[in-house]
């Protein structure tokens, strides 16, 4: 319980008016509870307000609890839809009751809390534990009012490449030809086919990110002015799926964790003098940069940026990186 302060004694059904009016002047102490009586709403305040119906309102003193006062770390959880999902490293350090009371809190309309567990790394899947809520296998979400079904533990999906899927797609022209080797549910070929005239070719491996690219494409297909074509390969064979070897004007290559080992790939499936987009998970990008040279040997880095943090002392930077006329 709290200290003893003023409360304005008010009948139930009288009482979100009052808590309204009192907000607005001011004078409602938001740091403690506001706590039944009976058939009373005891309202804590920080004095007696000037006007006041007697008659209906009632100035008494009261010890109401404080409010528990939880702070909610952004970076700590990813929303999809009506889903939260949970590292399980938050529950180290945090009561599963407490994060999911913070998590209502800040978002009443959950159906479910995940926590995720670990990454299954062939398709870059999260293995998800129900911490509260229903099950819930399909959600929908927006970027840039693009839809995006997701099948929950099937396919990998990261909110937090939102901006990175727009601004890669704004350094698209008209009438290129992309290829993004690690497509997943489209997050890349639909932002870019729908600010541009250009042919995606888009690939992912695992069977169920393809079934979901197929539907996203269709379910953005009005918002669409350029063209993808779905595939399903391993994209070291994705050069024998080409009508012809050095087609692309760009190559995306978003897989952090094992970026670096497909280099045959790119120069193969890349125009001379285009664009790598290269995603790499590094503690040092300066080793990074000694590494990108050390497997595309001659191929020019043009610039470097920090997408999103990783973990404590890691990121995952874009590298934007020029195929020279001649290898």
């Amino acid at each position: 319980m709290g200290g003893k302060v003023l409360c304005v004694e008010v009948e139930k059904t009288r009482a979100e008016k009052a808590i309204k009016a009192l907000r607005k002047t001011g004078l409602l102490l938001e740091d403690y509870l506001i706590e039944r009586a009976g058939d009373k709403v005891l309202i804590p305040v920080a004095e007696k307000p000037e006007s006041i119906d007697e008659t209906l309102f009632r100035v008494v003193e009261c010890a109401p609890g404080y409010k528990k006062k939880i702070a909610v770390n952004p970076p700590s959880y990813d929303l999809l839809g009506d889903v939260a999902i949970v590292r399980s490293k938050v529950l180290e350090h945090r009561a599963s009751e407490e994060v999911v009371d913070a998590l209502l809190k800040t978002h009443p309309r959950l159906k479910a809390i995940y926590v995720k567990e670990e990454t299954v790394e062939e398709y870059r899947v999260p293995v998800l534990k129900l911490l509260w809520g229903t099950p819930v296998e399909v959600v929908v979400v927006k970027e840039y009012g693009l839809s995006f079904k997701i099948r929950l533990g099937k396919v990998y999906y990261n909110p937090r490449l939102t901006e990175e899927h727009r601004r890669l797609a704004s350094l698209v022209r008209d009438g290129e030809i992309v290829v993004d080797l690690f497509s997943g549910i489209g997050g890349f070929p639909v932002h870019i086919a729908s600010l541009k005239t250009a042919l995606v070719l888009a690939n992912d491996l695992n069977p169920v990110a393809h079934e979901l690219l197929i539907e996203n494409i269709k379910s953005n297909m009005r918002r669409l002015k350029g063209v993808i074509i779905p595939l399903n390969n391993d994209a070291r064979d994705i050069p024998d799926h080409l009508p012809r070897k050095e087609v692309a004007h760009r190559v995306i290559a978003n897989l952090p964790k094992a970026s670096l080992g497909f280099a045959e790939v790119y120069d193969q499936v890349l125009a001379p003098e285009g664009i790598l987009h290269l995603y790499v998970l590094t503690r040092d990008v300066y080793t990074s940069i000694d590494e990108v040279g050390s497997v595309l040997p001659g191929w020019r880095i043009l610039s470097h940026r920090l997408v999103l943090e990783y973990s404590p002392g890691s990121g995952i930077y874009r590298f934007d990186i020029i195929k020279p006329e001649h290898v």
